[in-house]
């Protein structure tokens, strides 16, 4: 029964970070300065002295660091500067309205309240006002290997409701590889799926093989990777959200879809460059 229940949740399974500085309390680190053209300043032409509030329009450059190691930042010339360069990310300065419980973690939101233009300040969020403590129960244990049937018979209406005509003898291709009509009867389509031993498939965006057939079923596996990060589905909101393989058995694959910054300290430097009133 517990098999079953797991297997449940893998199926439904297969249906975050403004990313900145060191610990406070570290007083002996020095964070490295600004340089380079991403640190040139905007004339937003706002009332001298104005300061951020909630429900404003702002910009502004941010790094993030945590336990001393640069983790992100919209800086290019600070990210060359600590080798976490990526040329796959645009060093752009981050727009956002200063909003609670949106998509911006709360502690980097009321770090910006009360910022004025040009202004460059350091804070820490802790894990309350970042991406929380680390929760055990955001680990779940999925088999590794399921059965699937190579027989499948299914309402001759599923077909029709998506516009398809299907006869017998007839194939087509799906997630799971090229499938035939067996026969039609009593408005029911049945459909043979044509797999091989080894064959690699990808279901629903998971990574999957046949391992083996025996007579009409084939004994299926996940091919997730050790210490990789998947995006699925959450199987309570199904949103996706980023899984990681923590672990991986001859039976079982422990998933766990914490956070990577749950239960950490984050220390910020950010430098307001722009600031859009909100709307009385």
């Amino acid at each position: 029964m517990r098999n079953i229940l797991l297997i449940s949740v893998l199926a439904i399974l297969l249906l975050g970070c403004v990313s900145g500085p060191p610990q406070a309390n570290n007083t002996t680190y020095k964070p490295p300065v600004l340089t380079g053209q991403n640190n040139t300043t905007l004339k937003p032409g706002l009332p001298p002295g104005y300061s951020v509030s909630l429900g404003d329009n702002v910009t502004v450059w941010y790094a993030l660091w945590v336990n001393n190691t640069l983790y992100d930042t919209n800086n290019e010339s600070l990210a060359r500067q600590e080798g976490t360069y990526s040329p796959a990310k645009k060093y752009l300065p981050l727009q956002f309205t200063a909003q609670l419980d949106k998509n911006i973690v709360n502690g980097f939101v009321l770090g910006v309240v009360g910022m004025k233009i040009n202004e460059t300040i350091y804070f820490n969020v802790d894990p309350a006002r970042g991406y929380g403590p680390y929760d055990p129960k955001k680990v779940i244990v999925i088999p590794r290997y399921y059965n699937k049937s190579l027989m499948e018979t299914v309402p001759i209406s599923f077909f029709t409701d998506k516009g398809m005509n299907v006869s017998e003898g007839e194939s087509f291709n799906t997630q799971y590889g090229t499938v035939f009509v067996q026969n039609l009867t009593d408005g029911n389509v049945t459909l043979f799926y044509l797999l091989s031993p080894g064959q690699n498939l990808t279901v629903n965006g998971i990574p999957q093989r046949v391992v083996e057939l025996d007579n009409l079923t084939a004994k299926m596996e996940f091919a997730l990777e050790e210490n990789r990060s998947y995006n699925l589905p959450n199987p309570d909101t199904g949103a996706k959200m980023t899984y990681k393989v923590i672990g991986k058995t001859d039976q079982n694959i422990t998933l766990d879809y914490n956070h990577p910054l749950a239960n950490e300290t984050l220390r910020f430097r950010v430098t307001l460059i722009d600031a859009v009133p909100a709307k009385q």
